[in-house]
């Protein structure tokens, strides 16, 4: 469950061993990487801060970490940076020969692109439609699907305990609904089986909920967990582990198994409601080439938010291969070619690729490798693109910053970047201090030995520092 994690200035605050002081006043700058060393040793961490062309402090910044979510802000800065703002996504269906009398001889074909905020209630409503505008009724062939995304769905060094969690959903050129079908866990009464439902049951199908999660009594234990389970031609979700009585209901999600299925059931399924027959004969005349219907995904300025703000693992997956098809020619699989694009990206940027790793365009996967001057140099690149800026999260009022920094300095005047693998926390952006104007800046984590909550109060003891100091 989220945590959510209050600050007071000058208050002290403890976690494992370690006391200390938050900040009440400024900061001298000579003593800025002093104080980070308190609040670090012996954390293996990064902080790297700049004001124009002036740097503020260099601790580690330098050296490689795995960024988590921050490897976000290079898979968006590469993809608005070589796409554009405007750049559209589109899903298209055609067919080999023109209709004729409200029929269609042969196929109904989909053109797959990718497009990550493609859903059943907008986007396959609104192509079927087109073909109720041009008096289609009938289809005479079948539903096929032609990806013109080629690309491996899953990247690099993905755990596989998380490759039945939304999060983990495969980049598929056939996304729909986001890969996931989301549900909710509520607590009913100590000693009690919990309730499970699925946020939209009209799109589950076949789906076998295995409820063996039990309620504990208020303040109890928490470790409710949930398995995707695969067998034999079934579908079943197991729901174990505890959930105390008075705790929040508990959301998730579980990736759909056969996404390219789950598609062509949705559209079955909307053109029957629209009125259409798919008789499913067997035809074959040739290739598609006469378009039908196109629908278009909202323009990269507006995908963003989601990845940067929202933290979303499949819109920044799908975007690092979209980006990789521009390479299509010399690189087949749109996978690695988009991870090709980010380094291209960052020697653009006159930065050596010496210790940086390009293992996927989420953060999902360990194998990310990038320094904390990395991430400045991009964000100090993209920081006059007002739609780049508006993707990231604001301290203290959306996204995954909405519930960290309330009550400090830090509210409303952090803008970025967050990050958070196990071991791993990070946060990257622009901060507003008052002494030196805007600063960019960048704070890896890495320590395994430490708690989520701990590193995360560490990160932003000193996101706080960056913004108290000044010249003494």
């Amino acid at each position: 469950m989220p945590l959510q994690s209050i600050w007071k200035v000058s208050s002290l605050v403890v976690w494992g061993v370690v006391c200390w002081v938050a900040p009440s006043g400024a900061v001298c700058l000579s003593q800025l990487a002093q104080e980070v060393d308190r609040l670090g040793r012996p954390t293996r961490l990064g902080v790297y801060a700049q004001v124009a062309n002036q740097v503020l402090i260099n601790y580690n910044g330098d050296r490689p970490f795995i960024p988590a979510s921050n490897q976000k802000i290079l898979t968006t800065a590469a993809a608005l940076y070589y796409l554009s703002s405007d750049f559209r996504i589109a899903t298209t269906l055609m067919t080999e020969v023109p209709p004729e009398n409200g029929e269609i001889k042969g196929n109904l074909w989909v053109i797959g692109r990718g497009d990550p905020t493609l859903t059943s209630g907008k986007g396959l409503r609104e192509l079927v439609r087109q073909l109720r505008e041009r008096h289609i009724q009938t289809i005479r062939g079948d539903i096929k699907l032609l990806p013109a995304l080629q690309a491996t769905p899953l990247s690099r060094g993905w755990e596989t305990q998380d490759l039945h969690e939304y999060y983990a959903a495969p980049a598929e050129p056939f996304t729909l609904d986001e890969n996931s079908h989301y549900w909710t866990v509520t607590p009913t009464r100590r000693g009690q089986p919990v309730q499970f439902s699925w946020d939209f049951p009209e799109l589950v199908t076949g789906w076998r909920i295995d409820n063996r999660a039990i309620t504990s009594p208020p303040n109890g234990s928490y470790t409710l967990y949930t398995q995707r389970i695969i067998a034999q031609g079934q579908k079943i979700l197991r729901l174990a582990g505890t959930i105390p009585e008075n705790e929040e209901p508990e959301l998730g999600g579980v990736a759909i198994p056969d996404q390219r299925a789950y598609f062509r059931e949705r559209l079955q399924v909307e053109l029957q409601r629209q009125g259409i027959r798919v008789l499913g004969e067997t035809v074959n005349l040739g290739t598609a080439r006469y378009e039908l219907a196109n629908f278009l995904s909202p323009p990269l300025g507006e995908m963003l938010p989601p990845i940067n703000k929202e933290s979303n693992n499949l819109h920044a997956e799908l975007l690092l291969r979209i980006l990789g098809t521009r390479l299509q020619e010399v690189e087949p699989d749109a996978y690695v070619g988009g991870m090709i694009m980010v380094q291209k990206f960052v020697r653009q940027l006159g930065h050596s690729l010496a210790g940086i790793v390009i293992a996927d365009g989420s953060g999902l996967s360990r194998y990310n490798s990038v320094t904390p001057r990395l991430l400045v140099n991009v964000l100090q690149t993209m920081a006059e693109q007002p739609t780049y800026r508006a993707s990231l999260a604001i301290a203290g009022v959306d996204g995954t910053l909405k519930k960290r920094f309330h009550r400090t300095i830090g509210a409303n005047n952090i803008t970025a970047k967050t990050g958070t693998l196990m071991g791993v926390v990070s946060l990257s952006g622009y901060l507003q201090n008052p002494h030196w104007g805007e600063v960019v800046f960048s704070i890896i984590l890495n320590d395994p030995s430490k708690s989520r909550v701990g590193a995360r109060r560490m990160v932003d003891a000193i996101a706080l520092l960056l913004l108290q100091a000044r010249k003494c």
